[in-house]
């Protein structure tokens, strides 16, 4: 980070040191020694000078009380034709410092931040899927209820057969997005409840008649015919196949 200013020690005016410019050449000096550390602060506190003169027209300043000031009051260390300000030196480590530090807290805070912007994504999300979840249970109960309203619009079947077609079919799957109505490839409900009802669905084989009834036979799926076979045979009924007619239960 550019460095764009320093502190000014507010009791510089009583440094020992600073007092024997002052002694000297008055507030010229003093002015001369800070407009120097300013200079010092620009270049890293450390400038090169081939000539003072050269540098006091930069400052502005007479070139004897410059180079006086720089050589003889032990404000500056000297290094051939270099020089550098201990105390600044002091100064820039400490800036140094509590900018280190100043960044050190502003990572820990952008990461606390983002580690509760983090949990706060999270819970909107677990909001969020709630939401959706309660969307999803809300639209499926919805379309169970237009299913029921639908299966009971049906005047030609009896109550209880529409009941147990309707709890039958609306029987959810796993995660409750679909009932089982709704995962058969086609599904028409007057042709079903239909079937239903002739097939004996869901009833008890003691409902069924005591004779063959060929008609309700062939209405039958597969499941309801062995039901039925089951029952005719334990009335005495065989099943005798005719090339020439088909299959036909009789009664021994």
């Amino acid at each position: 980070m550019k460095k764009t200013y320093f502190p000014h020690d507010s009791n510089a005016r009583n440094d020992i040191k600073l007092i024997k410019v002052r002694a000297k050449y008055g507030y010229e000096g003093f002015g001369i020694y800070f407009a120097l550390i300013e200079l010092l602060f620009s270049e890293d506190n450390k400038l090169c000078v081939d000539d003072f003169e050269t540098l006091a027209f930069g400052l502005n300043c007479n070139a004897d009380i410059l180079k006086d000031i720089i050589l003889n009051f032990d404000l500056f260390i000297v290094d051939d034709n270099c020089f550098y300000s201990k105390r600044l030196d002091n100064t820039l480590d400490e800036i140094n410092k509590r900018s280190l530090k100043a960044s050190e807290n502003a990572k820990k805070r952008w990461s606390n931040a983002t580690a509760m912007l983090s949990h706060s994504n999270g819970n909107a999300s677990k909001v969020k899927e709630s939401k959706v979840k309660k969307t999803k249970l809300n639209k499926i109960e919805d379309r169970i209820h237009e299913f029921k309203n639908s299966v009971y619009s049906h005047k030609d079947f009896d109550d209880k057969d529409k009941e147990d077609f309707f709890l039958y079919w609306t029987e959810k799957n796993s995660s409750g997005t679909k009932f089982r109505a709704e995962m058969q490839k086609t599904f028409s409900i007057p042709l079903r409840l239909a079937r239903w009802c002739n097939n004996g669905f869901n009833k008890d084989s003691k409902k069924l008649p005591e004779f063959y009834d060929e008609m309700l036979y062939k209405r039958m799926d597969l499941t309801a015919r062995k039901d039925y076979e089951k029952h005719l045979k334990s009335l005495g009924y065989e099943y005798i196949y005719n090339p020439n007619s088909g299959g036909k239960w009789i009664k021994k």
